[in-house]
């Protein structure tokens, strides 16, 4: 008898220790990344051109900035009536 006493008296004990308790639940916040800012990212310069003037200065040209090499040798010339004067 006594030991059924006691079987009870754990099973309700631990009933009650087992209503307190609480399960926390975990959330995991996921940053947004725009693709739009993505698609912003300036290139990097990939062919730089010497340029010699003919008085004799020299400056660089980007040709990446350019779509046809005629695009660039005006864009030479103009440089070189500015360096030149």
């Amino acid at each position: 008898m006594k030991k059924m006493l006691f079987v009870a008296a754990l099973g309700v004990a631990g009933l009650l220790c087992a209503k307190g308790t609480v399960k926390s639940k975990k959330s995991v916040i996921k940053p947004i990344v725009k693709k739009s800012l993505v698609m912003k990212t300036p290139q990097m310069p990939s062919q730089w051109v010497e340029c010699h003037s003919p008085c004799g200065k020299v400056y660089w040209l980007q040709a990446s900035n350019y779509n046809t090499p005629a695009e660039l040798l005006d864009a030479q010339q103009e440089f070189n009536d500015i360096k030149c004067g």
